[in-house]
């Protein structure tokens, strides 16, 4: 069985926002400015990455659409298409996809904010792996939470069940 360690990332000045999540231990995770967790294999090869950075911006239910763009400026190369709504225990937000030519091609962007009103920021997570489906990121986003300005746990959840984040990829693609 894999074990993992609680990784808690408390606001820093503005925006004041933070998160958690459950890193496993095969993971580096190097703890800086963005939040990077990297899995390599024995011969040295990256297996994905994923990298959290939390972004200042003046959201109110996101009616300009900031996180969808968000999403979309995160990801860096052209998607796939157009951002697709996601959901976790206290936030939403966006994510979008695509295929690069580098060494880790399946590139996903996701931009997340709290669930409160009149927040100041959100959280832009870029996940790049050799495969469309690194178990490591579903681990790591599945217990993915945004921490209140109290710096407890939102886990707030709607009477509708939230849409997986994973697989990244749709098939076909």
């Amino acid at each position: 069985m894999a074990t993992s360690t609680m990784y808690r990332r408390r606001s820093r000045g503005r925006p004041a926002l933070g998160f958690q999540m459950e890193v496993p231990d095969a993971l580096e995770l190097h703890d800086g400015a963005v939040v990077t967790c990297r899995e390599v294999r024995g011969d040295g090869r990256v297996v994905g990455e994923l990298e959290i950075a939390v972004f200042a911006a003046a959201l109110l239910i996101d009616r300009d659409g900031i996180l969808a763009e968000k999403a979309r400026a995160t990801l860096g190369v052209r998607s796939a298409g157009d951002p697709i709504a996601v959901r976790l225990p206290g936030a939403s937000g966006f994510r979008t996809e695509a295929v690069a030519s580098t060494r880790l091609p399946y590139v996903y962007a996701f931009a997340l904010a709290p669930s409160d009103l009149g927040v100041d920021g959100g959280l832009a997570i870029t996940v790049r792996s050799a495969r469309p489906d690194w178990p490591a990121a579903e681990q790591l986003l599945g217990s993915l939470r945004l921490l209140r300005r109290n710096g407890t746990v939102d886990d707030s959840a709607d009477d509708e069940p939230a849409a997986p984040l994973l697989p990244f990829v749709a098939r076909g693609a």
